[in-house]
């Protein structure tokens, strides 16, 4: 039996909006929890990295505390992108700019993006920054930012993805004019399509390194500061003994360390803390192999070259933090 034109239209509008409201129940809580503006020490929490505190402070924090005079200079904070090897603390930084601005924060991760149906992915990031100038100024920081704008390709599979890059095109265009701050982060630039490192979407990428040794030995002092720790601890040894060991490395090691005292104290029947030993944290770093190997080094060294090559003669971005 064939339907009328009315009946045909009727059921259009059915699924259209059966549709929207499965788009709307598999919306997940994520992005509402981490739009956030915590307080927090922000910088002083982060050890090492002056280069890339003067460039955000200059870029991003004295701008939007002098938006006035930042106006007359037709000043924006440009769009940042954060890349090199993994572990070295660039998500925690983004974190730690939005504490130091105290503005709207909302960080997101490829998966508050997914989505089952057709074109569904589009309408979350379009109503991601819907909401983000909404609530502007906002900072918005994108968690490996490869896996949301990947490089577009002509075949059939790829088609849902370009339709998704090419929305946050859109949405990147000169968002800073809408009140809307992006940072992101990757260890795979190539990965990310060409158009979308442009200025006016991504202004500068940014090579953030291994720690250096001042850098490790900050890390040390931080993670350690606030645990019961004997009088013998020697940070620049520590520096020494762990180079080519990335920021979560040195957290790790540290964790190991507290976890072994923590059981020690716990059997204690007086339940006196045992302290954190300079011993301990040597024999700790010895069964603690980097996590990042020589080869992968030399496989982000190959990638700054292409993406940064004016780099050469800079000091690099060396990065420390605290958890």
């Amino acid at each position: 039996m064939s339907m009328t034109t009315a009946e045909k239209e009727w059921l259009k509008r059915f699924a259209n909006n059966v549709k929207e409201d499965k788009l709307k129940t598999e919306e997940k809580p994520r992005n509402q929890e981490t739009q956030s503006n915590k307080a927090g020490k922000g910088f002083e929490d982060v050890a090492g990295m002056a280069q890339l505190k003067e460039l955000v402070v200059e870029g991003f924090i004295n701008v939007l505390k002098n938006r006035e005079c930042a106006e007359a200079y037709g000043i924006k904070p440009p769009s940042l992108l954060f890349y090199g090897p993994a572990g070295c603390g660039k998500t925690y930084f983004a974190e730690k700019v939005a504490e130091e601005l105290g503005i709207n924060f909302m960080k997101v991760i490829p998966d508050d993006l997914a989505c089952t149906w057709i074109h569904g992915t589009q309408q979350k990031i379009g109503e991601l920054f819907r909401k983000a100038e909404q609530k502007a100024p906002t900072l918005i920081f994108f968690d490996e930012f490869d896996a949301m704008v990947p490089k577009r390709s002509d075949s059939d599979a790829s088609q849902a993805y370009n339709g998704e890059v090419n929305e946050f095109l859109c949405m990147l265009n000169n968002a800073s004019e809408r009140g809307i701050y992006v940072l992101a982060a990757t260890n795979h630039p190539e990965r990310i399509d060409k158009a979308v490192l442009r200025t006016g979407r991504i202004d500068e990428l940014i090579y953030v390194d291994m720690p250096d040794m001042d850098a490790r030995e900050s890390l040390f002092r931080l993670t350690l500061a606030k645990l019961p720790v004997s009088d013998d601890i020697d940070y620049k040894k520590l520096a020494s003994m762990t180079e080519g060991y990335n920021c979560s490395d040195i957290d790790y090691i540290v964790k190991l360390a507290s976890r072994k005292m923590f059981n020690a104290t716990i059997k204690n029947e007086d339940k006196c803390y045992q302290k954190i030993t300079q011993c301990l944290l040597e024999e700790t770093i010895s069964r603690k192999s980097p996590s990042v190997s020589q080869k992968d080094i030399k496989e982000y060294e190959r990638v700054r070259n292409e993406f940064s090559p004016k780099d050469e003669k800079k000091k690099d971005v060396r990065m420390g933090f605290h958890v």
